[in-house]
Formats: C-alpha cells, sequence, structure tokens
C-alpha cells in the first residue's frame, strides 16, 4: 500500500500553468466610429490595433470600412489598448476597460489631420513624450519599465520583471493589469507570499472575475492556506471551474487527512474531463485513504483504460493488485 508521502507531493497543476495559457479571446465585442476631428467627417479604412494590457498583450488588427465604421468580436473582459492611425492623421492611442459581458457603446474616436498638429507644435519648444496607460497620462519611462516588465516575464527573468512591474505599478497603483503581471513574476521568483498579496489586490477589484479568483486560489492551496482557498474555490461557478484547480484542491484535502472532501472535488474533476485519467487515478487515492477498496477499484481500473502507459496507469496497477 502507498505511503502518505505519495500523495503528499508538490502541487500537480501549479498557478503558472494557468498563466500560460492565458489568451486575449473570449466573449465580449468592441465597435466604434474613426471621425475627423474639428469636422466629423469619417476617416475611411483607418487601421485600428488592438492589445489587451495583460499577458502577453495579444490581440487583433483590423480595419474600418469606407464610413470609418469597426467592430471586433471575441475580447477577453478587462483593458484594452487600441492605436488607431491611418494616412495623414495623427496616430491616436485610446483605451477601454469591460467586464465579462458588458456591452460598450459605439466608441467615437477623433483622429487629428496631420498638418493641422504640426501647426499647433510651437518649433522652440520640444513636446514632452507622453503614452496612456489604462487610460491615465504617464511618463515614458514609465511606459519602458511596463514593456521591459513584459520582455523580461516572457524571458523568465523574474527578478528584472519585478523590478519593471514594481516601478511602474508604484505609478499605476491602482491599474490591476500591472499587479497581475507583477504576481506572475514573483511567483515565478518563488516569492509565493508577495504573489499572493499582488493579486488579493487584483480579486478584491473584480471580484466577479473567475479567472483571477482560481488564480488566487491555487496560490493559497500552494501556500497552505487550505481553508481560504477551499471557500473561494466552492464560490467559483461551475463554468470556471478548471481540472487543475479541482486536482489541486482535492490534493490538498488529502494532504491535510480530509479524503472525504476530496473525494468531491475528483468527482468534480472527473465530470469536467471524463477522458482525463487523473481524476479517476487522485479519486481512487481519496478511496484508498478511507479505506474504501471497493470503491477504488473501478476508478483505477479507468486508469489503465484511459492511459495505459502513464505512471498513473503503472501505480493504480500495484494498487489493484492488493485488492480483492
Amino acid at each position: 500500500m502507498k505511503k502518505a508521502s505519495v500523495i503528499a507531493f508538490a502541487i500537480l497543476c501549479s498557478a503558472a500553468t494557468l498563466f500560460a495559457a492565458e489568451d486575449w479571446r473570449g466573449t465580449n465585442r468592441l465597435a466604434g466610429v474613426i471621425i475627423e476631428k474639428g469636422t466629423g467627417k469619417p476617416v475611411p479604412n483607418a487601421k485600428i490595433k488592438l492589445r489587451i494590457q495583460k499577458g502577453e498583450k495579444g490581440g487583433p488588427d483590423i480595419t474600418a470600412d469606407g464610413g470609418g465604421k469597426w467592430a471586433a468580436l471575441g475580447l477577453l473582459a478587462g483593458g484594452w489598448n487600441l492605436d488607431v492611425s491611418a494616412p495623414g492623421y495623427v496616430t491616436r492611442q485610446v483605451s477601454v476597460s469591460m467586464a465579462e459581458g458588458q456591452r460598450i457603446p459605439t466608441m467615437k474616436i477623433e483622429l487629428e489631420p496631420a498638418a493641422a498638429a504640426a501647426a499647433e507644435v510651437p518649433t522652440a519648444e520640444v513636446p514632452k513624450e507622453e503614452v496612456k496607460i489604462g487610460g491615465q497620462t504617464v511618463s515614458k519611462d514609465i511606459a519602458d519599465a511596463v514593456e521591459g516588465g513584459n520582455t523580461a516575464l516572457a524571458a523568465k527573468n523574474y527578478k528584472d520583471a519585478i523590478s519593471s512591474y514594481e516601478k511602474a505599478s508604484a505609478a499605476l497603483p491602482a491599474f490591476m493589469p500591472i499587479k497581475f503581471a507583477l504576481a506572475r513574476a514573483y511567483y515565478g521568483d518563488n516569492q509565493l507570499k508577495k504573489a499572493i498579496a499582488e493579486m488579493d489586490d487584483v480579486v478584491k477589484a473584480d471580484p466577479n472575475n473567475p479567472q483571477s479568483s482560481a488564480l488566487l486560489a491555487n496560490m493559497l492551496l500552494e501556500d497552505g492556506q487550505m481553508d481560504r482557498a477551499k471557500e473561494m474555490i466552492d464560490k467559483l461557478p461551475e463554468s470556471a471551474m478548471d481540472i487543475n484547480t479541482l486536482l489541486n484542491a482535492g490534493i490538498a484535502m488529502m494532504n491535510k487527512k480530509q479524503p472525504g472532501a476530496a473525494v468531491s472535488y475528483f468527482a468534480k474533476a472527473v465530470a469536467k474531463e471524463p477522458q482525463s485519467h487523473l481524476g479517476y487515478y487522485y479519486r481512487g487515492l481519496a478511496y484508498i485513504q478511507q479505506s474504501k477498496t471497493k470503491e477504488a477499484k473501478p476508478d483505477f481500473l479507468k486508469v489503465v483504460e484511459l492511459a495505459p502507459d502513464s505512471p498513473e496507469a503503472k501505480d493504480a496497477r500495484e494498487y489493484l493488485k492488493s485488492i480483492k
């Protein structure tokens, strides 16, 4: 019979897996019209570059029609940056935030003719370069800090990412995408307590975001804060729970010698992804921990059926030999 140490290994599916699955695609939409400043005339065929403000800053590039109208579908909720350009006009940067399912009114974006903009700049004065992030104007060095943090994080250079993001976050303390990125950097640098503190702020700012709550719950599990993590997971809607979160919660309960509670999480994992052998495997272990070998047997048989060459199947076969 396996010892408890087999069960109490490091959490299988860390929050880093969830971070890596990050994407800009979702169910929201944005739409607008591009017009000329001062005249209100539509600007045909303007280019709109949409970039989400978190993660890898992905997003679509679209082109307005002849009447200046455009629409982008399938966007993730959160903050977005829009770069709008057209020949003969000054490129404009716009930011917008939207909650899950929120319908944003049609955006009216004005572009200034390049000649008019040039006339407005005094020849003896060099304009200070500024950038908008999250709707707030910041100096170029702060924008460079965000960009530097993104580059360092992508390269897994977590210490440099932390340095850059801390500088940016000090200038933009209420801008949650930077706090989210800082949490990723702290997590990658094994500073779990600091990562949790940043994610706490992110979740407090948007408590109805199940993805952020799930990530925080995973971190809490890894930190051993079982009761708080369980409370958060139990409040998540079924649609927001993935198999990793459920497995992590179940393993944590087993490590606390609560196999009965663990079984409920593993059962949800099985229901979520019935073709994955992992839910069956860990539920079988939870039954074994309760000395319920009769209940464990069909789960171990399922492991062997679904993933016969996996390490879990090897363990399952050993358990099956000992089950009458």
